[in-house]
Order: structure tokens, then C-alpha cells, then sequence
């Protein structure tokens, strides 16, 4: 106990010696807000945006919300694809299926060594196909 109080007052010595440095942890980092509005991923009936974010832990983490914005039997729906340094990938697809104006919100988080974020924004019902804009990215790191 006495060699950490002597290793402690010595420290103390350097800083008022050399100045006060003052250590505080990180704080996290402010969210990064995205839309797929007037992207190319864009399309009629949905809204999809949200932000990202790095975690205390290191992960990566994207929420994302999905907006039906237009009385037309379909549901609005988000995929997501994400690619990893190591050359892996992963898909999520988020629906809402709430009925118009109403919105479905999840939040993702990734593994540290992911490079890139792509999502789009597509409209679908159980009796037609999928209406989807192309893929927009929302992170990026080299």
C-alpha cells in the first residue's frame, strides 16, 4: 500500500512539474445521422434513416428506422449489407408492416473490422415483388 501511495505522490510530482495532465475517459462518439432520401437507394412509400456510431467496446453500431409513408398496401422495408476486412459479409433486412405513417426502429452492431455499411430502402407485399432502390453507403473506412 505504501509503494502504490510513493508511486502515486511521484506521479503527482512529474504532473506539477511538467503540467497538469488530466486523464478522463473517451466519451463516445456522437451519432452520424443518414438518409436514404434522395439517394440512389431511394424509394416511393418508404423512408429509411438513422445513425451510426462506435461503441465503447469497439463494435460499430447502426440504427436504423423504417418509415411507411404512403397508403398503398405495401410494406416499407430496409437491407442492410455489411462487409468486414477479413472478407465476410452480413445481410439484415428490417420490415414494417405497421400500416402507413408508422415507423420500426432496431439497432444493429457490428464487429470491429467492418469497412462498409450499404443499405437501401424497398416497398413490398405478399402478392407483388420487392420495389427496391440500389444500395447507398452509409459508413465507410478504408
Amino acid at each position: 500500500m505504501k509503494k502504490r501511495r510513493f508511486a502515486v505522490a511521484g506521479l503527482l510530482g512529474v504532473f506539477a512539474l511538467f503540467g497538469t495532465v488530466v486523464v478522463f475517459p473517451a466519451p463516445a462518439q456522437a451519432a452520424t445521422e443518414w438518409s436514404m432520401s434522395n439517394t440512389s437507394a431511394d424509394v416511393s412509400g418508404a423512408w429509411v434513416h438513422g445513425s451510426w456510431w462506435w461503441g465503447d467496446n469497439g463494435r460499430l453500431y447502426v440504427k436504423v428506422q423504417v418509415k411507411d409513408t404512403v397508403a398503398n398496401d405495401r410494406n416499407a422495408k430496409a437491407r442492410l449489407m455489411a462487409y468486414y476486412r477479413d472478407g465476410g459479409t452480413r445481410y439484415e433486412e428490417l420490415a414494417n408492416d405497421n400500416g402507413t405513417n408508422s415507423t420500426v426502429t432496431r439497432t444493429y452492431n457490428f464487429a470491429s473490422n467492418v469497412t462498409r455499411v450499404e443499405i437501401n430502402e424497398c416497398t413490398d407485399n405478399s402478392l407483388s415483388a420487392n420495389i427496391c432502390g440500389r444500395y447507398s453507403t452509409i459508413f465507410y473506412r478504408s
